[in-house]
Parts: C-alpha cells; sequence; structure tokens
C-alpha cells in the first residue's frame, strides 16, 4: 500500500521533467542593437556594471555581425590585441580612462553610422 504515492510521486515528477525539457528552450544571449548602443553609452557615461560588460565581451553574437563586429573591437581594445593599446582602468565608477573612453565612443560612432547606413528592410 505504501508503494503506490512513491510511485505515483515519482511518476508526476518525470512528467514534469519531460515536459519542462520538451517544453524549455535553451539560454542564448542575443542583444539587441539598441542594448548594445545603451551599453557603450553606459560604458563612456560611467555607469556600465562590469558583469554587464564582462557578458558583453565575453560571449559572441552570432544572431548579428555588426553586433559581433563591435564586439570584437571593444575586446581587442579591453584586452589590447590586434595592435591596440590595452585600455587602462579607470577611477571611481568609470571602466575605463578617459582614452579608453574615447576609443569605445569610436566604436560607438561606428556602430550607429553603419546602423543607420544600413537598410531597414530585406528581401529574402
Amino acid at each position: 500500500m505504501s508503494i503506490l504515492p512513491v510511485f505515483i510521486f515519482t511518476l508526476l515528477a518525470t512528467l514534469l521533467l519531460v515536459a519542462a525539457l520538451t517544453f524549455g528552450r535553451t539560454p542564448s544571449y542575443r542583444p539587441t542593437r539598441l542594448s548594445v548602443i545603451n551599453l557603450l553609452e553606459r560604458v563612456v557615461s560611467g555607469h556600465a556594471k562590469t558583469t554587464e560588460w564582462d557578458l558583453f565581451l565575453g560571449l559572441p553574437i552570432q544572431s548579428d555581425p555588426l553586433l559581433e563586429e563591435a564586439r570584437i573591437h571593444c575586446l581587442s581594445i579591453h584586452e589590447g590585441l590586434d595592435g591596440e593599446l590595452k585600455a587602462s582602468e579607470g577611477l571611481a565608477n568609470y571602466l575605463y580612462d578617459r582614452q579608453g573612453r574615447e576609443r569605445i565612443a569610436e566604436v560607438l560612432d561606428r556602430l550607429k553610422k553603419a546602423i543607420k547606413k544600413e537598410p531597414t528592410i530585406r528581401e529574402f
């Protein structure tokens, strides 16, 4: 008689697990262009958090080649790759010093210009 409640509980737990795995989706990092622009603006103004900046730099953006190009350029500024000088740490809330923030602002300007230049409608 005591095996019936254990069996029912196990069956329900297994069914819930199967439903969660079937209908759940894998987590992914797909930032929008607006969110990347806002992040870069916050880095320049000194309001960005280190965790969100590290997330942006550390994960490739496969959904948008334009954002991936901006991320790679920011990463080269951060790490000092591809002939870039490594950006120094900033004071107070700033992630980078003045020169590093100016270089991030250049990436931001290039990203904004590229987005403005790109057509709004694509035919497939």
